[in-house]
C-alpha cells in the first residue's frame, strides 16, 4: 500500500469504467505501457489480481467492485481540501482541458474564449467540444471540465446549471429581405415565408424548441429545412430567403448578413431559454471551476451580465 500514489488510483478508476488499457491511456494522456505499469504496481499492492481479461476487455473482480464503491469519494474529498486550500494560478496549468459549448455558443463566444485561454493559462491546450450525449458523464468522470449550453430539465442532480442569461430570441432574415421594408411585422407577414428550424443537439432533438415557440406566437409556420448545425441553418437563410428563429447573439457573428426583422417576441411566451454553465456538483468549490466560469463570463459580457465568485 505504500507504493501506491494518487495517479495510479485515477488509474484503476479509469479502467474500471473503460475496460480497456488502450482507451483510459488515452483519457488520461498515459502511454498504454505507463497503464499496465501501473496496473501491475496496483495488483502489487492490493496483492490481487484486480481484474480478469476476457478477450479485449477487462473484467473487474469482487475485491475490485468493493474497492471502487469507496475509492471516488475518498478521492475527491481529498483533492477538494487540497485545492481549496492551495493558491490557484492558471499560468501553472498543463494538460489538456474539454469544454463543451452548445453550436450556438461555439459560434458567437468560441474564438474569444480560446484567446482567454490559452492567455491566461498559456501552457495547457483545449478541447473546445460541442454538446453531445456523453457530455455529463464526461463531467462526472472529470474528463470535461465545464460545459455551456440551455437548460435542460433531463440533467441530473449531480450537475449543477448556474444561469448566465435569459436568452433573447430573434427572426433573422437577409437584410434585403423584403420584410426589413416594414416598420413592424405581422404574424400574417411571417407566414407568407419558410423558416428554417434550428435543433439544439442533445436538448432538443425533435425541434420541439422551434415549433413550440412559433405555436405560441401563433404562427402556422412552413418549415422548409430542419437542422442541427448552425453553420447550415445560416448558409441558407442568406442564400434561400428563408426565416431564422434563433438567438439574438447569432446576429452579431460579423461574418453574417442576416439581420433581425421587426418582430416583437413576447419573453412570456417563449420556452425556457435560460443559458446555462454546467459542471459537476462534486466540483463546485474547485478554484479551477471558479477560472472558467470567470473566463466564460468575461468572454460574453457583452450579453452574460453577471459577476462570479
Amino acid at each position: 500500500m505504500d507504493n501506491l500514489d494518487f495517479r495510479s488510483i485515477k488509474v484503476l478508476l479509469n479502467l474500471y469504467k473503460t475496460r480497456n488499457t488502450y482507451v483510459t491511456a488515452e483519457q488520461l494522456d498515459l502511454s498504454q505501457s505507463a497503464v499496465a505499469r501501473i496496473l501491475a504496481k496496483c495488483r502489487q499492492s492490493f496483492n490481487e489480481p484486480l481484474f480478469i481479461r476476457t478477450g479485449n476487455q477487462l473484467s473487474p473482480t469482487a475485491f475490485t467492485d468493493a474497492l471502487v464503491e469507496m475509492l471516488p469519494e475518498l478521492l475527491n474529498g481529498i483533492e477538494e481540501v487540497v485545492a481549496t486550500r492551495s493558491e490557484f494560478d492558471p499560468k501553472k496549468l498543463s494538460g489538456h482541458y474539454q469544454i463543451y459549448l452548445n453550436r450556438q455558443t461555439q459560434l458567437i463566444y468560441g474564438e474569444r474564449l480560446f484567446k482567454i485561454l490559452s492567455r491566461e493559462a498559456p501552457n495547457a491546450s483545449w478541447y473546445i467540444k460541442g454538446w453531445d450525449h456523453t457530455s455529463v458523464e464526461q463531467m462526472l468522470d472529470d474528463r470535461a471540465v465545464i460545459g455551456v449550453n440551455y437548460f435542460s430539465p433531463a440533467l441530473p442532480n449531480s450537475i449543477i446549471q448556474e444561469t448566465l442569461t435569459d436568452d433573447e430570441l430573434c427572426i433573422l432574415a437577409h437584410e434585403d429581405h423584403p420584410l426589413h421594408d416594414l416598420e413592424q411585422v405581422s404574424i400574417d407577414d411571417l407566414q407568407q415565408y419558410e423558416f428554417v428550424s434550428l435543433a439544439i443537439p442533445y436538448i432538443d432533438e425533435r425541434n420541439l424548441y422551434t415549433d413550440a415557440m412559433l405555436q405560441e406566437l401563433g404562427v402556422k409556420a412552413r418549415i422548409q429545412l430542419q437542422t442541427d448545425s448552425i453553420m447550415l441553418g445560416i448558409q441558407v437563410a442568406e442564400n434561400d430567403g428563408l426565416l431564422l428563429l434563433t438567438s439574438v447573439h447569432v446576429a452579431r457573428y460579423p461574418h453574417t448578413h442576416l439581420k433581425p426583422i421587426n418582430f416583437t417576441i413576447d419573453p412570456k411566451s417563449a420556452p425556457d431559454s435560460r443559458v446555462v454553465l454546467s459542471y459537476a456538483r462534486k466540483n463546485r468549490d474547485k478554484p479551477l471551476i471558479r477560472w472558467f466560469k470567470k473566463a466564460i463570463a468575461e468572454t460574453a459580457s457583452d450579453a452574460f451580465k453577471i459577476n462570479f465568485k
